[in-house]
């Protein structure tokens, strides 16, 4: 008799439990109705900010604010090494040059970051010159305002493109959440205009030293072009625990999108997620964070 009212207790709780969650789950649907487009982006923007992005409405991306706290960090090749524990598969592609006294990075990066697809376009530099055999060894800083290069990045998946955008930036980055891709099938188009022909110039013998062949870059004046349909080979058991996360990377893309199926928009989804499970939107934002804890005000 105890274990019947014991049994009757739980399935009601668990009744309570779903009702609870069904409500609160339209509670939200018709709050996000009820916005207007610009108070979603208002919103979405103020919630992303600490993580150091901002959401573009027009192509539905999330990118890389010049004032982002990841510009303190600077850069460490550590950092790649690291990606895969954080659900971050990409290809790398670094490019090393001295230039005024310093040795200079200028790192792409294509590829799949969780449940987000996503390119970027880091610059930075040392404060001395540094030899070539300890520059994949050393500690790399941010460049300056003045000395930010003007950055274009176009991403293209199976042909389609996904994102294009322009701006002075130490680090140009852009993601489409929701989007699961193999870093093979995207191809990235990349410029940077420099503020003179010396730094340009100076850059384009990076590349050559990076292996880079004259049909994927182009050098005219301030300007140089770079393509980048290369893809990255590995073997053994880093190929092993690559695909290991892409397949949870996957999974989690379609977990995102049944949970937020009843939007199509990605604020809408966003917020809805937000609202939702606050805890599962903050660990989404994480891009580059390597477990830096970020807070966000409810």
């Amino acid at each position: 008799m105890g274990w019947t009212v014991l049994g009757i207790g739980i399935v009601v709780l668990l009744l309570l439990g779903i009702l609870w969650i069904l409500y609160r789950r339209q509670k939200c649907i018709r709050k996000i109705r009820s916005m207007s487009g610009e108070e979603k982006n208002r919103r979405l923007n103020e919630l992303v900010k600490p993580f150091g992005f901002a959401y573009e409405p027009e192509q539905e991306i999330f990118v890389g604010r010049v004032d982002a706290w990841q510009r303190k960090e600077g850069y460490e090749r550590l950092f790649d090494k690291l990606a895969p524990k954080f659900n971050m598969v990409f290809d790398a592609f670094p490019v090393y040059f001295d230039y005024q006294d310093k040795t200079w990075l200028i790192e792409f990066w294509k590829g799949q970051y969780g449940i987000n697809t996503g390119a970027e376009v880091g610059v930075y530099h040392t404060n001395r010159p540094v030899a070539p055999e300890q520059q994949k060894q050393v500690h790399y800083n941010a460049v300056s305002d003045c000395e930010m290069p003007l950055i274009g990045i176009c991403l293209e998946r199976r042909g389609e493109r996904l994102f294009s955008l322009k701006q002075y930036h130490w680090w140009l980055a852009a993601f489409r959440m929701g989007m699961f891709s193999q870093p093979k099938d995207l191809v990235m188009y990349a410029t940077l205009t420099f503020s003179n022909t010396g730094a340009a110039q100076a850059f384009a013998r990076g590349l050559c030293e990076a292996g880079f062949s004259e049909g994927e870059y182009r050098v005219k004046n301030r300007r140089v072009s770079v393509l980048l349909e290369r893809t990255i080979c590995y073997t053994g058991c880093e190929k092993l625990h690559r695909s290991l996360v892409q397949c949870v990377n996957r999974f989690y893309c379609r977990v995102f999108w049944f949970v937020t199926r009843p939007f199509c928009n990605t604020a809408d989804r966003m917020l809805f997620l937000y609202l939702q499970l606050p805890w599962c939107f903050r660990r989404m934002l994480c891009l580059k964070s390597f477990g830096k804890r970020v807070r966000v005000k409810r």
